[in-house]
């Protein structure tokens, strides 16, 4: 079944590279709606479409070692690539360092551990004197709170064997987001990854796996998307309420896209999903291109960050991504034709992204 998850995921990952772009120039960032930046509203639709995949692909083959091999096989492939690129032919190009001092600094190695989803974020001598100083990836800080929200999911649907758990998984982690996490302002740092952030942004994840859970989206007509919209539109004055609406009004808007399909849009993205690509590659690149043109001009910025970045992508998925994802496990035993949902977690099981995700 073709759907337009896909796209939303490009518009996502280009959002961040949108938004990042104006930080590594000393530029104010675009808001949306006056109170969320442009890249954290990427990243909120990252994680809604994975909560509802991820969810699916759970509930049609509910088996924890095939879920987490599928998972890893998402994002681990590229993501070493990525990491060993980075140290070994960025990081030498860039450093200010000589070469042999270079890979002599114990740092440098450590900059591995963000492939076990420990995020490090700088190499020696790498981007010192930028407006964003020594930061090599700034973007790897969501996979492992994205790793976090599979492992909640699965714990609790493990556990529990109920769809009312992820109802309650989710009004505990809105809770948390709302009492604890907002009101926190210092960081709680575990495994290297801020928890706030696995609050904040794992509300939107367990609001997309209720709607999975639960086949909500069967619901989603043209007529709720819009008016989703319009809400989100007309409570722009209303910033507190609509940071708390937000969480359910924007999933709907994002799954009920995603679950429709559009010929013209199923073409421009029947080559690949190039949005995780676009996703780990943008803040090197950006970094790079601001390095190497410190008064390069937004535009031509922008426009030079997301060609590159989208080649990067399109090598990514097409020599790594594509190959690691046709060794997912399959289910042991047959079962009945799948119903449209259960299409879409196939087409997740094949193709999707989950990082936001």
């Amino acid at each position: 079944m073709e759907n337009n998850f896909n796209f939303i995921r490009l518009i996502a990952a280009w959002l961040v590279l949108f938004g990042h772009s104006f930080q590594f120039l000393g530029i104010p960032e675009p808001h949306f709606m006056s109170f969320l930046p442009l890249g954290p509203l990427g990243v909120c639709i990252f994680f809604t479409i994975s909560g509802f995949l991820v969810t699916k692909s759970w509930e049609s083959d509910p088996h924890l070692l095939r879920f987490f091999m599928r998972r890893s096989l998402r994002i681990f492939p590229g993501l070493i690539v990525c990491i060993l690129l980075t140290i070994f032919v960025l990081g030498p190009v860039i450093s200010s360092l000589p070469a042999a001092e270079y890979f002599s600094h114990p740092n440098t190695l450590f900059y591995l551990n963000n492939i076990i989803l420990y995020p490090i974020y700088s190499l020696p001598g790498v981007f010192e004197h930028n407006t964003i100083p020594h930061a090599v990836n700034g973007s790897l800080w969501s996979l492992p709170v994205e790793f976090m929200a599979y492992v909640a999911l699965a714990a609790t649907a493990f556990v529990f064997r109920s769809k009312w758990a992820y109802v309650a998984l989710a009004i505990l982690v809105c809770a948390l987001a709302y009492f604890w996490a907002g009101k926190r302002t210092e960081m709680f740092v575990f495994y290297g990854s801020d928890l706030r952030q696995l609050c904040f942004y794992g509300t939107f994840f367990a609001i997309g796996s209720v709607i999975a859970a639960f086949n909500l989206q069967r619901h989603f007509t043209i007529t709720l998307v819009t008016l989703a919209i319009v809400l989100i539109i007309c409570m722009e004055r209303f910033t507190a309420e609509l940071i708390i609406m937000m969480r359910f009004l924007l999933p709907i808007a994002v799954i009920g896209f995603g679950i429709a399909s559009s010929p013209l849009i199923s073409k421009l993205t029947s080559s690949g999903d190039y949005s995780y690509g676009i996703y780990i590659y943008a803040f090197p690149v950006q970094q790079t291109i601001v390095h190497l043109y410190p008064d390069i001009g937004i535009s031509n910025y922008i426009l030079i960050c997301t060609v590159v970045t989208l080649l990067l992508s399109i090598a990514s998925w097409h020599l790594i991504e594509q190959h690691a994802l046709r060794l997912k496990p399959r289910k042991r035993h047959n079962t009945k034709e799948p119903t449209n949902s259960h299409q879409v977690s196939n087409s997740e099981n094949q193709r999707s992204m989950a990082i936001a995700e």
